[in-house]
């Protein structure tokens, strides 16, 4: 398996974690867990209410999907369910919802039930459009997860290689040397992807190139251990020039 970013690596990890929590039995979460699709739709179609099923960590199936990068199954759940909460609006595209949520006083830093925030899933379910709106709404764009993983809109950005939203999120003021668990900075995934466009983009708006994580890892071993030389080598020329 080929190296993917470390944030969706761990969103994915949490999405692993919270199929196995899903309650015994639960044949709605298995076929979306299998991506059975006929299965899925035979389910909804048999019984409507099934769709108000939550697992053990609190999530619909609608996000469930989306943990799975189930697409077409995000969107089947989406047209299904008549009563979208504001997450399921936001990963799911419907700006259409997520205004109307705005409108009536929805708290836009509210955490989800996983501890995400709204700006934080739309961005790393690839909802540029809805990511936008939230940010022009005022939402914080350091609001970090209060789980564990410690993510912010920002490490969401990097992971999905959105360079737009990034950017979008760098002229808003975000911290282009935030951490998440670990210390795991914005420059030390994009480094270790190897995305010089990403490496550049937050080089331009101020990241350290000496920040090290709690393993003591800079950018540019990162960049070395993934075999992204070129990268490693103008970010250690760049270390020893700030020093």
């Amino acid at each position: 398996m080929h190296f993917r970013a470390v944030l969706l690596c761990v969103f994915l990890m949490f999405a692993s974690f919270a199929s196995r929590a899903a309650e015994p039995g639960s044949d709605l979460f298995a076929a979306i867990k299998q991506n059975d699709m006929p299965r899925l739709r035979a389910l909804v179609a048999g019984d409507p209410t099934v769709l108000a099923t939550r697992n053990a960590q609190g999530l619909s199936p609608l996000m469930f999907a989306a943990y799975y990068e189930r697409p077409e199954m995000v969107a089947f759940l989406h047209g299904k369910d008549t009563d979208l909460d504001f997450y399921e609006a936001c990963v799911s595209g419907d700006k259409t919802a997520v205004k109307r949520f705005l409108a009536l006083g929805q708290d836009i830093e509210q955490r989800h039930s996983d501890g995400f925030t709204a700006l934080g899933l739309s961005v790393f379910f690839k909802q540029p459009e809805i990511a936008r709106l939230l940010i022009d709404a005022g939402a914080n764009v350091d609001a970090q997860a209060t789980n564990t993983l410690r993510v912010a809109p920002i490490h969401a950005a990097v992971a999905r290689s959105d360079l737009a939203t990034l950017q979008l999120l760098l002229l808003k003021g975000a911290d282009p040397n935030l951490a998440q668990q670990r210390l795991m900075r914005p420059l030390h995934e994009a480094a270790a992807a190897g995305n010089l466009p990403i490496v550049a983009m937050l080089l331009m708006f101020g990241a350290d190139p000496t920040t090290r994580n709690e393993e003591g890892k800079t950018a540019a071993d990162f960049a070395r251990e993934k075999g992204n030389s070129e990268i490693a080598d103008r970010l250690d020329a760049l270390s020893r020039s700030s020093r």
